[in-house]
């Protein structure tokens, strides 16, 4: 076994101390016996491949929390850091052509607080609910989606569009008044108008794009609610699933071992 020595004057003599850590007989200055490879987290290489295991399988916090052996709140810190690379996994520039579409993100109305019931219900573009704006890459098959805090406005439209896609790329949207601007910002525009009863018109369509909302809002049904401010992290590991779906389980794995422990 490779002696362990004090990374502040290298001596190789020191006292055991509680929680695997050691303190240097010379410089009397603490230090880790154990290398863990993410920082805040005590856990084991092993566990965290476990953990990505079990979490990538779609399985619960409790069950991760069985194959793990930890406890449910580590568990649940270790799933949220998952996430959190999830997110900071973006991929480059969308060359397009790219479908564009926002939704909405919100609990049903008879499960809100009596004040919030009171109050008049606005339906479509005018609900109080959280703004979600997708883009989807039609020739590589992935979905990029942006969770805006506050109301939507074409500026944060023009804004996305001109960080993730190309000068000039074919965008194709729905008949939203607020994307018929668009072709005076540099980028072909096409949409479709869905309150006329069209839905398909050669290659402009929206579909692509729609299908995933089907499939994030019934995930989304699944985990049940959540905080606000924590929305985003559940949608980005919706997102990341998505765009790897064509690789195995066991190449899903490799990537996320590699975003969290960096080998």
């Amino acid at each position: 076994m490779p002696t362990v020595r004090c990374p502040k004057c290298h001596h190789a003599r020191a006292w055991k101390l509680r929680r695997q850590r050691l303190k240097c007989k010379r410089c009397r200055s603490e230090f880790g016996g154990v290398v863990y490879p993410v920082v805040g987290f005590r856990v084991s290489t092993d566990e965290w491949t476990v953990c990505i295991r079990t979490f990538l399988r779609e399985r619960t916090i409790r069950r991760v929390t069985e194959e793990t052996n930890r406890s449910h709140c580590l568990v649940e810190r270790m799933v949220m850091h998952l996430r959190v690379r999830m997110a900071s996994d973006v991929r480059g520039r969308c060359a397009g052509p790219v479908e564009m579409d926002e939704t909405y993100i919100g609990g049903q109305r008879k499960n809100k607080r009596l004040h919030i019931r009171r109050i008049g219900a606005k339906k479509g573009h005018g609900t109080d609910k959280l703004p979600i704006v997708g883009v989807y890459d039609r020739p590589t098959g992935t979905v990029l989606v942006f969770v805006e805090p506050r109301k939507l406005d074409i500026a944060f439209i023009i804004r996305t569009l001109k960080t993730h896609t190309v000068a000039g790329a074919k965008v194709y949207t729905d008949g939203f008044k607020m994307y018929r601007s668009l072709s005076t910002h540099g980028f072909f525009h096409a949409y479709i108008d869905h309150d006329g009863g069209e839905y398909v018109r050669g290659d402009v369509h929206t579909n692509n794009i729609e299908g995933f909302w089907g499939i994030m809002k019934r995930k989304l049904g699944c985990i049940g609610g959540m905080q606000r401010k924590y929305l985003h992290l559940f949608v980005a590991e919706i997102v990341w699933k998505f765009n790897h779906r064509h690789l195995s389980l066991k190449d899903q794995e490799r990537m996320l071992a590699v975003l969290i422990l960096g080998s």
